[in-house]
């Protein structure tokens, strides 16, 4: 049996139809499966699921990052012992954006994720987690997909810098402390990519045992809005006085500023932040 976990509403609605074309491929196939709607899954349903799955069987995940976040948060998820595959079938798709093809295999990177522990609360990610001006347009995307309003992440990003307030930040690397002014945006990444394609830790790699820490600081506006742009390649890295990359394992936060995005998921007010990686 294939189980495939979507969610309807993700990529504003267009996943729906996507798994509708792709449900009828498998049918083609001669494909048992059966689909699963994310939203009207409660709690409780997890677990039976989890009840009725065997070893032989596959678990799909369809949909985007925001999707993918939801599933392997869930306990159930992590106890099973399938292969999983993912269906490329959200918006942003930062977590699939160097793989070819709609459908792939995914079980060695959901298993033993890093995760974020966010004002006392555990959460896995598979991107990364950053506070600053990228969580900020997360923030303004997920009120503009409230109100049905379209416009990319860049567009929303380059209207958040001019309201945008610099904050200080105070981080703890592996036993190390280190201390940044002037900060706009700072990202532990598992991933290479935020923000719908952005290289913005281009060192990083989901399967070594370390977390990448990018922060750009102490620049100012206007050399700010000639950096952005190059992270769409990765070439930001470049500007050494603006840009600081650092690896480990253990990070603990503390900053003056309060929107936190994880996996492009916004958590407010931020109190607390620490990220792990074993």
């Amino acid at each position: 049996m294939h189980y495939i976990l979507y969610n309807p509403k993700s990529n504003s609605g267009k996943t729906a139809k996507k798994i509708v074309k792709f449900s009828r491929k498998l049918k083609k196939q001669k494909i048992e499966h059966k689909l699963i709607n994310l939203l009207t899954l409660k709690a409780s349903d997890y677990a039976t699921l989890r009840a009725k799955v065997v070893k032989e069987d596959v678990i799909i995940i369809a949909g985007g990052d925001g999707t993918l976040h939801k599933v392997v948060n869930n306990k159930e998820f992590q106890s099973l012992d399938n292969k999983i595959y993912m269906y490329k079938a959200g918006r942003g798709n930062d977590f699939a954006r160097d793989k070819k093809g709609k459908l792939f295999e995914i079980t060695e990177y959901v298993k033993n994720l890093p995760f974020a522990k966010i004002n006392g609360r555990n959460q896995y990610f598979l991107n990364g987690v950053g506070v600053g001006i990228d969580a900020l347009t997360c923030d303004k995307q997920m009120y503009n997909y409230l109100i049905g309003k379209k416009e990319s992440y860049f567009k929303i990003a380059f209207k958040a810098f001019f309201n945008f307030k610099p904050y200080d930040l105070s981080i703890n690397i592996d036993g190390k402390d280190y201390e940044f002014h002037n900060v706009w945006f700072f990202v532990i990444q598992n991933g290479k990519y935020f923000g719908g394609g952005m290289k913005v830790s281009p060192k990083s790699s989901r399967l070594d045992d370390k977390l990448e820490f990018v922060v750009v600081h102490n620049v100012g506006f206007k050399k700010l809005l000639t950096i952005f742009p190059l992270i769409f390649i990765g070439k930001h890295i470049l500007a050494k006085k603006a840009v600081k990359i650092i690896g480990g394992q253990i990070f603990k936060v503390k900053c003056n500023y309060d929107i936190l995005q994880i996996d492009g998921e916004v958590e407010k007010p931020l109190e607390e932040l620490e990220v792990y990686r074993f």
